[in-house]
């Protein structure tokens, strides 16, 4: 609501669905902003303390829970959620009669100029500063918002192939 895009929840489907969200919404718009993959941290001076072998073992297992993780969102938002433009009878949007809209992307990139940091910085520079902060200075949100439009906007979920970024770098 303080961006001033949605009167309601700014959050992704998924969210909508295991919050407990579905009985009270009566339609969702899909913007494509979040990916929804959760996300789990570990202090980096902590990692570096952890001998070679044992750094191998984490990224390997952060890589194979990102895969999971990212399969099993997309699975669950057609199938658990209903997601999509005519939500299945069985799924939280269906049984709620939530309607899905689907944006144009003229108008995705109209709410995109509108809230995020990109083009409307203000509401967000406490939260770029802490993050920049935390990860020794760089400009976070940039080099995220780089990485991600690596990929085209018109590419599938299940087209984008997993990298191991660390080995890779």
């Amino acid at each position: 609501m303080k961006s001033g895009l949605i009167d309601g929840a700014e959050t992704w489907m998924g969210a909508a669905g295991y919050g407990g969200l579905s009985p009270v919404l009566s339609q969702a718009v899909d913007l494509r902003f979040f990916c929804g993959t959760e996300h789990t941290a570990m202090n980096n001076k902590t990692f570096e303390k952890l001998p070679p072998d044992l750094q191998d073992v984490i990224m390997e297992t952060a890589y194979a829970a990102q895969q999971y993780t990212q399969r099993e969102n997309e699975r669950a938002l057609v199938e658990v959620v209903g997601a999509v433009p005519n939500p299945g009878p069985d799924t939280l949007f269906g049984k709620n009669k939530v309607r899905v809209a689907q944006l144009s992307s003229e108008e995705i990139k109209k709410a995109e100029q509108m809230c995020s940091p990109k083009y409307n910085a203000k509401p967000w520079e406490q939260w770029r500063e802490r993050l920049n902060k935390m990860q020794g200075g760089a400009d976070t949100y940039e080099e995220i918002y780089a990485i991600a439009r690596e990929i085209p906007e018109d590419a599938t979920v299940e087209s984008v192939k997993p990298r191991k970024w660390w080995k890779s770098a």
